[in-house]
């Protein structure tokens, strides 16, 4: 069966009215679904932003997402109601991550609509993100699709990177939420996190502090740190 299941890059015009007739119907019908989303489904489909999900030659599910600098915003995802609970949702999802990842793209992120969805979502790895400061709707995940640097709860004192959910005025304050350990400079595997590009880090080599400030201000011309919604780290530069 998994063989007969297929993402396609390219939707028709044909395809994209076959959508809204079993959107229109759903809605009609059970009164909910994204029709009422039609016009950004629309639109994502004039850029070329939308992926189908097909069962043989049948379509029976579609993404529509918005790319950013490093990752990628899944707007809407929709198994036709019919063909949920077979785990067709989870297939789609991994073929479309797997084709994210050619396109270079770190991570993928999505606000949880209906609400529902959020046992769908964690149930594939997806991370809540946390409250940034900004105003963002609470269920709002996140998922690299990349091989990172994992958050460690017992930070090498000598070599570490640190994150503070405040700025650097109110560090003092509390502790760091976030700690990575760190060898050298040049990581083996980059550091991901959505972030405040205000919020304060601190990089600590041999014990001493190497650097601290604003998430933004660790950027460099070569080494950039803030990108989208995310800080991301290959290389610390001083």
């Amino acid at each position: 069966m998994k063989n007969e299941l297929t993402i396609n890059l390219t939707p028709t015009e044909t395809d994209l009215k076959v959508i809204g007739e079993w959107l229109s119907s759903e809605n009609k019908k059970y009164r909910e679904g994204f029709y009422c989303n039609w016009s950004t489904i629309v639109r994502s489909y004039s850029l070329n932003r939308m992926i189908s999900f097909n069962l043989r030659d049948k379509i029976i599910g579609f993404l529509v997402y918005s790319p950013d600098e490093i990752s990628v915003e899944i707007d809407i995802f929709e198994i036709q109601r019919k063909y949920r609970g077979k785990g067709y949702g989870k297939i789609f999802f991994k073929q479309v991550a797997d084709e994210f990842k050619i396109q270079k793209f770190k991570a993928v992120s999505l606000f949880c609509e209906p609400v529902e969805s959020e046992r769908f979502w964690r149930g594939l790895g997806f991370l809540k993100f946390p409250e940034r400061g900004y105003s963002e709707p609470d269920l709002r995940f996140y998922k690299p699709l990349i091989s990172f640097t994992e958050v460690t709860e017992s930070p090498n004192e000598l070599n570490k990177l640190e994150l503070w959910d405040v700025e650097p005025f109110q560090k003092d304050e509390v502790p760091p939420c976030w700690s990575w350990n760190i060898e050298n400079s040049k990581l083996l595997e980059p550091i991901i996190q959505p972030c405040n590009e205000n919020w304060n880090l601190r990089w600590t080599q041999n014990g001493k502090i190497i650097k601290e400030g604003k998430v933004k201000r660790f950027s460099t011309t070569n080494f950039p740190v803030i990108f989208d919604s995310f800080m991301y780290i290959e290389n610390l530069v001083e």
